[in-house]
Formats: structure tokens, C-alpha cells, sequence
């Protein structure tokens, strides 16, 4: 199934991301998101070879050009590989995410999405609380497209909401932090590509990697130290080079833009403008119960994004949420866990009502 098939079966589109967050400006991209109902006839898709994914040729080519370019011949040549493999070619056998091919917007399938709302993945919450007079800071709609059955979804919102969000959202936000630390640190220090000779190891292993964890788990009895030696250089090598593939491929990825930005304040801006949002909605969320999408910290997000707030002070302020978080985790009025029978209840009606059948 194809973008544009799944798109006649949608039931709610939205322009999301930073247009949705109210932090856009002239140069931000439209993203757009939303759900859509399978058809009947997928249910008996053996394989549901029918959906086109992000399992796409085009996809695999794309990451295996990206390995290239970091000096990862291994992994662009089993990317390649897999790209030349029926199974892999234009088709996914995850019927839950369905992405227009060179365009950032996707759909997500109900069943997906239902799933993950009631995880409160931080990404998919939101799109709940997308009103029908919500606009863009230029005036535009957000919402594209909505149904009776997205209304009735939207209503049953409150179901979805739970203490869940104090973990997702602040696991969302831990990961933007790692990388503002791990972009910070190549800023600071440069990468150089590892050699093995620096690690006193022949140009090739002696020993597969495959064994090479079992003969460090050798009594020292039956393996000589020499060689366990080879085998904790071996790793150290490793890591330092999947480090420097990582660096290879954030240096290729930035855009010009964000190298001069990064340079000015020392750090990744755009991740720490998502870093504080995350905190704050997890805030809102746990004490207010509601997921505010169109951010009243609007001003102080965009000026964190520009790179006008200093590394030390964005971490503190990250520090002083996560504290403020566990509180609130304690004194909030959220139900531990998603209303998972109502939800199922809300689920079979829907589909009742949609296939016209009744089951």
C-alpha cells in the first residue's frame, strides 16, 4: 500500500513538529502526521506485503550511501545486499507506519497508533490534542484532514494519559542529551580515525569476533593472557572506531546551518530546545493532565534553539526538571496505567463501525 492509498483511508492529519509546537519559522519544514484505518482486505494479507514502509529500496540505498560516506564499507554492503532481496525492495512487512517516499509525512495505522498513545510516546500523544481552531503562528491550520472518527477518539483522550509519561517523555528527553553531550564532545575534541597499530594489533584479527568473548570467559588456566590481552585491545579498538563512525556520520549529516550555530554556543541548540520541551509537557502532563502541544514557553524554546543560553545553564535547567518531575510523579492524580479496557472497548467500536461488521 502506497502513501497515497492509505491517505484515502485516513482518518486525521495534522501539520506537526515545530509549525504544530509553535516554534516554526520561514525556514522550518511542513511535516505532516496522522492515522488511517487499514482496509478489510489487509487483515487477510498473509505476509502484508501490501504496505510500502521504511524497509524501501530507496531507504536502504540512502543508508548505505550515509555508511559510505563515514568509511563503513561493511554495513553499506549489506545494506546493498539487502537492498537487492524481494523481501526488502519496496515493500515492509510492519503494517503499522506508512511514509510518503521523499516527503517527511507519514501515517500512522489505528491499531499502531492506539498502541503507542497508551504508552505516551511522546511523539504520538500529542496528535490527541490537536484542537479543530489550532493554527500555525502564520495563521494556517493545522489540521488537513479530520473525521467523526477522530472526534470520537479525541474525546476519549483522557484514557490514554497516564503516570507512563513521567518515563517516556524524560527518556525521550535523556536521549536529546546524550547527544548534546556526545556532539558537544566532538566539538570540543575532534575524532581521528583509530589505527590498529596504536592498539599493537596485527592489520587483521587473529581471533573471528565471534570467539572472542568466549575466550575472554576461559579460565585463565586454559588461556594464555597473551592472548585475552589481543582480545580487550580488540574491543578497545572497536569501540573507539564505532566512535569515530559515529562522529564521521554526525559531521556529514549537520547542515551548514547548524555547524555555525553549533560553533557559536559550543553545543547542539535544536536538541536542547527539544530537551527542555520534553521536560516541560512531561511537567504539564503530570500536573495539569493535559499534553499542551502549542508551547506557552514558545519565546524561551526559540531562544534556546538560537544557541543564546549557555551549555552549563542548559544542563542545569535539565537537572532541575528531572527532580521536579520525580516529585510530581509522586503527587499526581494520573491513574499508573492507560485505560487499557476502554480504550479496547473505544478500538472495537470504531472498527464496528468502520468495516460494518460486527464481531
Amino acid at each position: 500500500m502506497t502513501y497515497d492509498e492509505a491517505l484515502t483511508n485516513c482518518i486525521f492529519r495534522y501539520l506537526s513538529g515545530s509549525h504544530a509546537y509553535g516554534l516554526n519559522t520561514e525556514e522550518s519544514d511542513e511535516d505532516y502526521r496522522g492515522v488511517f484505518i487499514a482496509p478489510l482486505n489487509t487483515a487477510f494479507d498473509l505476509f502484508q506485503t501490501s504496505f510500502m514502509g521504511q524497509g524501501s529500496i530507496a531507504n536502504l540505498i540512502k543508508n548505505a550511501e550515509k555508511a559510505i560516506a563515514i568509511e563503513d564499507y561493511t554495513a553499506a554492503q549489506e545494506m546493498l545486499r539487502q537492498a537487492q532481496e524481494v523481501d526488502n525492495g519496496d515493500l515492509n512487512f510492519s503494517v503499522g507506519t506508512v511514509r510518503k517516499i521523499n516527503n517527511d509525512e507519514e501515517l500512522q495505522e489505528l491499531r499502531k497508533f492506539m498502541k503507542l498513545a497508551a504508552n505516551c510516546n511522546p511523539n504520538i500523544i500529542e496528535f490527541l490534542y490537536i484542537n479543530d481552531d489550532d493554527k500555525t503562528n502564520q495563521g494556517k491550520h493545522l489540521i488537513s484532514h479530520i473525521t467523526p472518527i477522530w472526534r470520537q477518539i479525541r474525546e476519549n483522550r483522557h484514557m490514554f494519559l497516564s503516570k507512563k509519561a513521567r518515563f517516556t517523555f524524560s527518556g525521550y528527553a535523556i536521549a536529546q542529551l546524550k547527544k548534546i553531550k556526545a556532539h558537544r564532545g566532538y566539538l570540543l575534541n575532534p575524532k581521528g580515525k583509530p589505527n590498529r597499530k596504536d592498539y599493537k594489533l596485527p592489520e587483521k584479527s587473529l581471533i573471528p569476533a565471534e570467539h572472542q568473548n568466549a575466550l575472554l570467559s576461559v579460565p585463565s588456566e586454559y588461556a594464555s593472557k597473551k592472548w585475552k590481552n589481543v582480545v580487550l585491545q580488540e574491543k578497545r579498538y572497536r569501540q573507539c572506531l564505532n566512535d569515530f563512525n559515529s562522529y564521521k556520520k554526525w559531521e556529514t549529516e549537520r547542515n551548514d546551518k547548524r555547524k555555525v550555530l553549533e560553533a557559536k554556543c559550543g553545543y547542539d541548540a535544536k536538541h536542547a530546545c527539544h530537551l527542555i520541551r520534553l521536560c516541560r509537557m512531561a511537567e504539564e502532563i503530570l500536573r495539569d493532565g493535559v499534553v499542551l502541544v502549542k508551547r506557552p514557553d514558545a519565546q524561551e524554546l526559540l531562544n534556546i534553539r538560537q544557541g543564546n543560553v549557555p551549555y552549563e545553564a542548559i544542563i542545569e535547567i535539565a537537572d532541575a526538571m528531572d527532580a521536579k518531575l520525580n516529585a510530581l510523579y509522586k503527587t499526581t492524580t494520573l491513574r499508573d496505567k492507560p485505560d487499557h479496557k476502554g480504550i479496547q472497548k473505544l478500538y472495537k467500536n470504531i472498527c464496528t463501525e468502520f468495516y460494518g461488521i460486527n464481531y
